[in-house]
């Protein structure tokens, strides 16, 4: 008699989670001729068994759409705006210092002209960070403005390039600062909304698991098999990548702690 598997989905990310439900709530049609019509037992049955498999479908689908509008709003929260604004500003502020820069290269006083030409080098160096992610634009931002800062006063002055570093660097504090209210605020949506949306969406599927095990038992398994065989499939798919992260977690500590034992036998020992 075939049954769906045993599986804590718990352990699973929330995205990973989000994924396996989806693709379960895609093979529902496979259950579709169990629901069109009473089996000659639900007839003879004081509970119509279709009815009930339909309902936990139907409550299986319910609770999955109320996890997927909760990942959907986390990922809008206000502040997301305020930062992809400030974002646009650094991107803006970039670009107006590289411009500059290029600029007094032709400049008329050869002093001006080499602060100049040593600016574009270091800009040069890192290239355009706008097209890069958010984080990674910040990386490249930080070490940008401490080498232009690192640049001797007097170039400095004689480019009059300050005014642009202390704006470039004000735009990038400013994003920080909104990233990091972003962040705090899908954090909490994240400890809240969606881990509510998410057990609740649990429960359903387990449900439904529960419903389907107990069909075949009282029906036999031949309207339930394809439902059930591809669900198995996808129930596999998903053990191997808890197994794999579980093989690297564990290659990773065992790395860490021979390195620690590494640098204890290499430390010279004190008489």
């Amino acid at each position: 008699m075939k049954k769906i598997q045993d599986f804590a989905i718990g352990r699973l990310k929330v995205e990973e989670d989000f994924g396996f439900q989806k693709m379960v709530l895609a093979e529902r049609d496979a259950l579709q001729n169990s629901t069109d019509s009473p089996s000659e037992l639900s007839v003879r049955a004081t509970v119509d068994t279709s009815a009930l498999l339909t309902a936990s479908l139907d409550a299986f689908a319910t609770a999955f759409d109320e996890f997927d509008a909760a990942l959907k709003d986390s990922a809008s929260v206000p502040s997301t705006a305020v930062a992809a604004a400030a974002d646009d500003d650094r991107d803006d502020a970039w670009r107006g210092t590289s411009a500059y820069v290029k600029a007094l290269l032709k400049h008329p006083t050869a002093e001006t002209r080499d602060g100049a030409a040593e600016a574009k080098a270091i800009i040069d160096k890192y290239g355009d960070p706008t097209a890069l992610s958010q984080a990674e634009e910040s990386g490249v931002l930080h070490n940008l403005l401490q080498d232009l800062k690192a640049m001797t006063q007097e170039k400095r002055t004689a480019m009059s390039l300050d005014v642009w570093i202390d704006d470039l660097e004000a735009k990038e504090e400013a994003f920080i600062a909104a990233a990091r209210q972003r962040t705090a605020e899908k954090t909490g949506r994240t400890v809240g909304v969606i881990k509510q949306k998410r057990a609740a969406a649990d429960t359903a599927y387990r449900e439904l698991v529960d419903t389907v095990n107990a069909l075949t038992l009282l029906e036999g398994d031949a309207a339930y098999a394809t439902f059930i065989d591809r669900v198995n499939v996808l129930i596999d798919q998903q053990r191997t990548v808890l197994k794999t992260r579980t093989t690297l977690n564990t290659k990773k500590r065992e790395e860490a702690e021979n390195e620690g034992e590494q640098g204890e036998t290499d430390s010279p020992s004190v008489i």
